[in-house]
């Protein structure tokens, strides 16, 4: 529409026809824009007026009354409504819908980014709204973002300004000179830049070019001068959007890129085309979402790095059972060894004293052997089973009772091994008897216990440490393929597109991607595919006549 930055006074005249003029919301080059009332109908509407210089002139007269003829015919909810068309005091004036909102131009002004689900969704509406108009045999030839309303507070755009339209089959096109340049340069198709007939896929060029800005911010063809404007629109390709948004997704860039293909054959071939297109990056976009927070479809790398972690984290698992068992029986086999060697020492040492009765002497040697290391006990029993030396208090002179525990094998057939847990704490003893003979007859025993939580403390530590591999060994792996999964499903998701586009007939669709992968064979596979198939179904170009 025009640009609504310019507020102002009313015109001279309070009314123009039966409507009442309030204010000025607008101006342009050929128009203004009045905020105005009909008392007729009790309606607050927008009327615009051509600019009295230009009333006189039939050319911008006629052209004038173009936009009223074009959009008078058009009743879309994504078209601004054109309510009346008359001439007051040789004044032209059309009464329209009254738009509260900003242009997509003012949201450009601002700098601040729109979001990629907004700017699908505009997309949507603006495709919606050519393919109505032109299926009218309307083409608007002046897409731009000046000219696309927004509705306040809401994501409903309105398509406005016909003034330089074409109209298939009517005598008003006549009004336009051959060869004459319509539209506003930036977003002017190239067969507008070259003065060349223009139709529908035209005003998609420029929606393809008004997403573009939309999503980055820039144009996709710009310069300092007309001219230079006009040749990167024939000659130029745009900066590819994954350089400006690498977040964009591949679908949408395709979408824009097909939009601003420079030959009208290679666009979209409708609006309603364009629009199913976007609605398809919509509910990708939706898809994708709906997955993030109900997590209902799980992606292929999600997949592969929870099965890769898990066949990891078992394999390691049973591997550190395996290691752990190992370690466990290899530290009991060596604190059997040292407590029987123990026990066979003590019961050396104190054979000679038993044999004397020097009991005395037995309780220093215990007292100054237990002084030394830690033991749970040591007890020295006559043959009669008497207590004669402990390091436990109160236990000389007792009979003694063996422990109720648990018999464990011995590799020494003359040392008997129990384990037991000790009433008084409940910690975890192994119970060594060895003999105490003279002359190979056996004058008493000697019962040596050690504590198993050294062996029980090691044991767990290196469960623990096993435990923190298989899980950092896990999430490492887990990691890695998440992230080699997700680079492999970019490449697959360009494949299934371009074989949609395939599908649909589209045999000029190229990848045109070099990858040093299995994929970049894939794409000039597919490349190939597409030659063939467009050699096959679509006749050459016809040659160029010679030039006298």
């Amino acid at each position: 529409m025009l640009d609504q930055t310019v507020v102002g006074a009313p015109p001279a005249m309070d009314k123009v026809g039966r409507y009442e003029v309030r204010e000025l919301i607008g101006a342009g080059a050929m128009a203004k824009v009045y905020k105005a009332y009909d008392p007729e109908i009790d309606r607050t509407l927008a009327i615009k007026l051509l600019l009295p210089e230009l009333s006189r002139s039939e050319d911008y007269r006629v052209r004038f009354l173009r936009e009223a003829r074009g959009a008078g015919i058009l009743s879309h909810n994504n078209i601004v409504t054109v309510f009346d068309v008359g001439e007051a005091d040789n004044q032209p004036y059309i009464a329209m819908e009254l738009i509260e909102g900003p242009t997509l131009a003012d949201l450009l002004k601002k700098k601040e980014p729109i979001p990629v689900r907004t700017v699908v969704e505009i997309g949507i509406q603006l495709a919606k709204a050519l393919d109505y108009a032109h299926k009218k045999g309307i083409v608007h030839r002046d897409v731009k973002p000046a000219n696309i309303m927004q509705v306040k507070d809401s994501t409903l755009i309105k398509v406005a300004d016909f003034g330089i339209c074409r109209i298939e089959g009517g005598d008003a096109t006549q009004a336009t000179r051959v060869g004459d340049v319509i539209g506003t340069p930036n977003y002017m198709s190239p067969e507008q830049v070259t003065a060349q007939p223009v139709d529908a896929r035209s005003d998609l060029f420029s929606a393809g070019v008004v997403l573009y800005e939309l999503l980055t911010g820039v144009l996709p063809f710009d310069g300092d001068t007309l001219v230079s404007v006009a040749l990167k629109i024939v000659k130029n390709e745009p900066v590819p959007l994954d350089k400006l948004r690498p977040d964009l997704p591949l679908s949408l860039r395709r979408v824009v890129d097909r939009a601003l293909k420079k030959q009208p054959d290679k666009r979209f071939q409708s609006g309603e085309e364009m629009a199913q297109a976007l609605i398809a990056v919509a509910r990708e976009m939706a898809e994708a979402g709906h997955t993030r927070e109900h997590g209902r479809k799980i992606p292929m790398r999600v997949r592969w790095a929870l099965i890769m972690a898990a066949i990891v984290a078992v394999t390691m698992t049973l591997a550190g059972a395996y290691i752990h068992k190992r370690q466990s029986e290899a530290m009991l086999d060596q604190a059997m060894d040292y407590g029987g060697s123990l026990a066979k020492f003590m019961a050396t040492q104190t054979a000679v004293p038993m044999l004397s009765e020097e009991w005395a002497q037995i309780d220093v040697f215990i007292q100054d052997t237990v002084s030394r290391q830690e033991f749970a006990y040591l007890q020295v029993v006559d043959y009669q089973k008497t207590i004669r030396g402990s390091s436990l208090p109160g236990q000389v002179g007792r009979p003694y009772a063996p422990p109720n525990g648990i018999p464990v094998v011995s590799r020494d057939p003359g040392i008997k091994v129990q384990s037991f847990a000790q009433p008084s704490d409940l910690r975890e003893v192994l119970d060594f008897e060895t003999p105490v003979l003279f002359q190979g007859r056996s004058i008493g025993s000697v019962h040596l216990g050690l504590f198993q939580s050294p062996l029980t403390h090691v044991a767990n530590l290196t469960l623990a440490l096993l435990g923190m591999l298989i899980l950092v060994t896990s999430i490492a792996v887990a990691a890695g393929s998440y992230f080699l999964a997700q680079r492999l499903a970019e490449p697959m998701r360009v494949l299934r597109n371009s074989l949609g586009e395939l599908a649909k007939g589209r045999y000029d669709y190229r990848i045109a991607e070099s990858r040093s992968d299995e994929f970049g064979e894939l794409y000039q596979a597919f490349d190939d595919t597409a030659v063939a198939l467009q050699e096959r179904h679509e006749p050459p170009p016809a040659p160029e006549p010679a030039e006298a």
